[in-house]
């Protein structure tokens, strides 16, 4: 072993005791004085440390802290469970909204159709049945067409559903008139009942709407409405619309160069 990597290993280990440095120092008269320096060095510095002592105070400030870190986790662990409860009863409440929403949208539909009925109670009288040329000409303001028969029909238009335009016809029934109403754009996730003291039947989903049947109370409906969504192709909503709406403004103007001619 040469010098340099005696005083590199003393320097790393001052108190190694290895064998082949315990030789070198003995019979190396220059690496002697060095490897007690470094040693003596070591010994103080090894004592300073042992005779450090904390501030006084450290230990119960340390102690303190612990225990607010331990009641802060706790108080955290709180917060999370009553978060969580929290956001649960929100999301229950949210979905019993909306639930009750849904409802309460089927309650208003059956309503508005019953209104509807009674208000313009007056076409229930009809009975001259109407010219398949008007009957066609009524869906054709929609974009859609006659795909079969649909019997006899007393009274054709279109009306008001509410929001935006339809069909309003009236059959005639067994027990009574009937009423049908092509709503496009009022969506129902099911079958939906029509009842009041008078009157009985149901609104039937289709895909770009609904149809409302409604006789007088006993009538039987069974089946009637599937029928009438079969017999009539009707367009999407967006194109009923727009169909609709050309037509009105081809009507307006037609209008407008009559008053001007």
């Amino acid at each position: 072993m040469n010098c340099l990597e005696f005083r590199r290993q003393v320097l790393a280990d001052p108190l190694g005791r290895d064998n082949e440095l315990l030789e070198h120092e003995a019979n190396c008269p220059d690496c002697r004085p060095f490897a007690r320096d470094v040693r003596a060095q070591e010994v103080r510095l090894r004592g300073i440390l042992q005779d450090v002592a904390p501030p006084q105070g450290m230990v119960e400030q340390i102690q303190l802290a612990a225990r607010f870190e331990q009641r802060a986790a706790v108080q955290r662990r709180w917060w999370y469970s009553a978060a969580a409860s929290v956001l649960l009863a929100i999301g229950i409440s949210m979905l019993s909204l909306f639930n009750t929403s849904l409802e309460r949208g089927d309650v208003v539909l059956a309503r508005s159709v019953l209104n509807h009925i009674e208000d313009e109670s007056s076409h229930l009288r009809a009975a001259r049945p109407v010219t398949p040329e008007r009957l066609a000409s009524v869906f054709d303001r929609f974009g859609a067409q006659l795909a079969g028969d649909i019997g006899t029909v007393n009274f054709a238009a279109e009306c008001l559903m509410r929001n935006r335009n339809g069909v309003h016809l009236v059959l005639p029934g067994r027990m009574g008139p009937i009423t049908v109403f092509f709503m496009p754009g009022e969506m129902a996730d099911g079958m939906l009942a029509v009842n009041s003291a008078r009157f009985d039947g149901q609104i039937v989903p289709t895909s770009w709407g609904s149809i409302a049947v409604v006789g007088e109370a006993g009538e039987v409906l069974d089946g009637l409405g599937e029928r009438l969504a079969a017999a009539v192709r009707w367009p999407k909503p967006a194109q009923a619309e727009s169909t609709a709406l050309g037509r009105g403004l081809v009507a307006a103007v037609r209008i407008a160069q009559q008053q001007n001619g």
